[in-house]
């Protein structure tokens, strides 16, 4: 595991008082633009650290704990779980920071998050990196998805959840190792104080995605990522996605005329971003810019 924390913890107030947490890296002590990343639907910015490690050797980079995630606070509505609502998070926290320009570094949900933000606020991103997730969706991976998330499963210790995760995602990941094992289960889960281990979100997150569609998928998607024709965006897609086909990346590429495209062989959804050539090609699309 990682120790030495490159990293500050902070925290902001969401429009409705919610105390939200984000991981600043390397902040402020460069002229390059910053590196906004946020995550998937049940992920939290542990996600990003070794990613966000690489790249604040030159630039900052900042990981957002979206609400109900990670040590951000929960909402108790779960109906405030969906894509306006975090968009309205993320802009509140640009706000916070006085943050002008970024990238954003967006993994499935977090990429929607951005396509949304971008469509709105154009300006204020200088280019959109998507990890696995474009307009059209497999309703496959949503079917898969929908069967685990907010199912409530307490595990005994963590050798059981990292066992667990090899069950579940092995086939995502053919070749993680027992460190990369390790990381990945640290990242999904969290020890109460008796020891068991739970996965670190809300729970009824589970309960928004399948009450309402748009917590998922918004409307008019490929409409949105229209309207991003001004922004470079890069599209990161797992070869064995169940969530963006290389049919959609494809037809995304067609229609955006500054999409660079990239698929990451032995990966389903999502990419880890610090593959070998992920890290390569993200920052000769960044450094280009």
């Amino acid at each position: 595991m990682l120790q030495n924390n490159p990293y500050v913890e902070k925290y902001y107030s969401s429009h409705d008082g919610l105390k939200l947490y984000y991981r600043d890296y390397n902040q402020g002590n460069s002229d390059k633009l910053p590196l906004l990343c946020l995550h998937g639907l049940t992920r939290n910015a542990k996600d990003f650290d070794k990613f966000a490690r690489h790249f604040s050797q030159h630039r900052r980079v900042i990981a957002l704990d979206m609400r109900g995630r990670g040590q951000s606070e929960y909402d108790p509505n779960y109906k405030n779980y969906q894509i306006p609502v975090y968009a309205q998070d993320v802009q509140t926290f640009l706000k916070h920071e006085n943050l002008e320009q970024i990238i954003a570094v967006g993994t499935s949900m977090g990429g929607l998050i951005s396509m949304a933000i971008g469509a709105s606020m154009p300006d204020i991103f200088k280019a959109i990196i998507l990890n696995d997730i474009g307009p059209e969706i497999d309703p496959v991976g949503i079917e898969r998805i929908s069967g685990f998330v907010g199912n409530g499963v307490v595990l005994q210790d963590w050798q059981q959840a990292i066992n667990g995760m090899k069950v579940l995602c092995g086939n995502l990941f053919p070749d993680y190792g027992l460190d990369d094992w390790e990381t990945f289960t640290q990242n999904t889960f969290r020890e109460r104080k008796d020891g068991t281990v739970v996965a670190d979100y809300d729970q009824t997150i589970g309960n928004a995605m399948r009450e309402v569609d748009d917590s998922v998928v918004p409307v008019d998607l490929w409409a949105i990522f229209s309207s991003l024709s001004p922004i470079s965006v890069m599209t990161l897609r797992g070869e064995n996605s169940d969530i963006l086909s290389n049919e959609t990346l494809e037809k995304m590429a067609e229609i955006h005329p500054k999409l660079t495209k990239l698929t990451i062989k032995d990966r389903a959804h999502t990419p880890d971003l610090t593959e070998d050539i992920s890290l390569s090609e993200i920052s000769k699309f960044i450094n280009q810019l």
